[in-house]
């Protein structure tokens, strides 16, 4: 009879923006692990790993990342149990209980918006899929939008290409999106971005404000499908994983999106 594997140890999350990252130590191969299986439960409450039919998810990794959580912050808690290529259950570990980053878009107030914060980008100029368009639209590789003058539709594409877009000259393509606020402000503006999706090639973004030193960061490595349906929504589409840029500076009150 095959060995019960040991039970998983180690268990930690990592809290980000609308994801929580949960890590554990690997036990090995002795017995062979077939897969570990993750059991979470909105709240605080442990959940039931006496279920078979409503796991969180598998993987054969010791780590899974927990997407898709609401951008205001969402409690969850997790248990994590490795079974064998025997198809024994080991012990679950002990649970733990974390929570995703709020994002400025939930819990601010908004100063400048391009865009619905949901999910598509169908309102935005040459969605869904007339991407090849963008060059001749945009000869300079620089998009420009004014807040309150300018619509998505007729001045902000759905799609920014890069230098890795040979149909777009291989390029890095620049927007400047103006806002033009009533007074100077008494404390600062957050600036958060949101893709519903990236190509396989990933990239870095890069972004600064007016007389602001430039702010690159990653962009995740996504599915490319969004050039083609500009709906993330649908079930099943593979998409990026959301991402949002701010200064580390409190307060957080205003944002601006894309």
């Amino acid at each position: 009879m095959s060995p019960r594997p040991a039970a998983v140890t180690g268990l930690a999350a990592e809290p980000a923006l609308a994801a929580i990252t949960l890590s554990w130590d690997s036990l090995g191969f002795d017995p062979l692990i077939d897969h570990y299986r993750i059991y979470g439960l909105p709240g605080g409450t442990a959940p039931d790993t006496a279920d078979e039919s409503a796991p969180l998810a598998k993987t054969v990794y010791p780590r899974f990342r927990h997407t898709g959580l609401a951008v205001a912050g969402e409690t969850w808690t997790y248990v994590v149990f490795a079974v064998t290529d025997a198809g024994e259950r080991g012990e679950p570990s002990a649970p733990v209980t974390a929570a995703s980053e709020p994002s400025v878009t939930a819990t601010g107030t908004p100063v400048a918006t391009i865009g619905d914060f949901d999910g598509r980008t169908l309102e935005h100029l040459l969605a869904p899929a007339s991407y090849a368009q963008i060059p001749e639209r945009f000869p300079d590789a620089l998009i420009e939008y004014t807040d309150g003058t300018d619509a998505p539709g007729e001045a902000w594409p759905y799609l920014l290409p890069g230098p890795g877009d040979g149909w777009a000259g291989s390029k890095a393509y620049r927007a400047r999106w103006t806002v033009t606020l009533e007074s100077a402000p008494s404390e600062d503006h957050d600036l958060a971005l949101w893709l519903v999706d990236t190509t396989r090639l990933g990239g870095l973004r890069a972004h600064r404000g007016e007389r602001r030193a430039r702010h690159r960061s990653r962009a995740p490595v996504g599915a490319t499908r969004g050039s083609r349906e500009g709906d993330a929504t649908v079930p099943g589409t593979a998409r990026a994983a959301p991402c949002s840029s701010r200064p580390s500076r409190p307060p957080r009150r205003r944002r601006g999106r894309t």
